[in-house]
């Protein structure tokens, strides 16, 4: 009975010694299922984290975060990891270090994409102060808006071939075709853009004239009336005043008449004044060609004049006193008369 009583605990006792290594070794399978490795990055992650980047070292594949690391960060995503689990990439994402990185890339994306739209702006505005210079300069020539397509196209030629200083030799001839012609929509190299660079320069120049002939304490006007070819009646007026002890004699500006009578022409002179922004109380001098509708001493344009300004002079031009004194002596003379009758 001794021998089988103290069997049967030595068989108990090997039988739990069994049965608690069987449990371990379970528990320690299943830590190592749980921190299993992938050995291959999931390409899916790339597409949803742009910011996430491959790269091998000897022979290993290692994943970083390509804007933390631009930026010398000290994580470990920053510096690069063999672990490729995807908790850790979302941890990463939620980070200090990885929210700074990406708002410093926002801001130098902004200034840089600023910076290009400030670079083309110039580009444009450097493009349309030289087609406005070409324009500028037919008008002061006294050429035709019609040629500034092709003195915008000799302009372009030269730039593109980069027309300097240095000599240049002629191409051989060629048999080449010729490139097929691109359109050039909204490149302001036709005439009708010419004439509206024309009125765009028009009106700075006028205005600077206005304002520097209103800051003159005061100023004479002359006028005189023209015909078109189509019989319509005009005034041209010029202006005369003293800037800094120096007198400027400028042309101002051309005015449609419906009639030749002093009260049209005196109501269209103070319209022109008013939307032009000049003082027509500052006029201290008025000259014509002598007209009664001119200069008139119960209405005419000087006299109405004179009634905003007692203190102005009037003035028959000399310019056509010469002409009329001119004609009165022609008469006298036979070979003018028959001058005047064959033209």
């Amino acid at each position: 009975m001794s021998e089988q009583q103290f069997n049967i605990p030595i068989q108990t006792i090997e039988l739990s010694d069994e049965i608690n290594s069987s449990d371990e070794m379970e528990e320690t399978q299943q830590t190592e299922r749980r921190i299993h490795h992938r050995k291959n990055v999931d390409q899916d992650w790339f597409d949803e984290y742009i910011w996430l980047e491959a790269e091998e070292i000897n022979e290993e594949t290692f994943i970083f975060c390509k804007i933390c690391r631009n930026r010398n960060g000290i994580s470990r995503l920053a510096k690069g990891t063999n672990i490729f689990r995807l908790d850790r990439i979302k941890s990463h994402q939620n980070t200090k270090e990885h929210k700074e990185s990406e708002l410093m890339l926002f801001d130098s994306d902004q200034s840089e994409s600023s910076r290009d739209n400030i670079e083309q702006s110039d580009k444009e505005k450097l493009s349309i102060i030289l087609l406005m210079r070409n324009t500028y300069f037919c008008s002061k020539q006294n050429i035709s808006l019609t040629t500034y397509p092709d003195l915008c196209n000799l302009i372009s030629l030269q730039i593109e071939n980069n027309i300097g200083d240095e000599v240049y030799t002629l191409k051989p001839a060629s048999l080449e075709k010729p490139a097929k012609f691109k359109s050039k929509y909204g490149s302001y190299t036709n005439h009708k853009a010419a004439f509206d660079f024309l009125d765009s320069i028009t009106s700075v120049i006028k205005k600077s004239l206005f304002e520097e002939l209103d800051s003159s304490t005061y100023w004479s006007i002359m006028i005189d009336e023209s015909n078109s070819i189509d019989n319509d009646k005009y005034l041209a007026i010029v202006g005369k005043y003293i800037i800094n002890n120096i007198p400027y004699m400028r042309y101002l500006g051309m005015i449609n008449l419906e009639s030749a009578v002093a009260e049209n022409i005196y109501n269209q002179v103070l319209s022109f004044c008013v939307s032009n922004g000049i003082s027509y109380h500052k006029i201290i001098h008025f000259g014509s060609d002598g007209a009664s509708n001119m200069i008139g001493n119960k209405s005419g344009v000087a006299t109405r004049l004179k009634k905003i300004n007692p203190f102005m002079s009037s003035i028959h031009c000399i310019s056509h006193r010469l002409h009329l004194a001119g004609k009165d002596a022609s008469d006298e003379v036979e070979y003018f008369q028959q001058y005047e009758k064959i033209l």
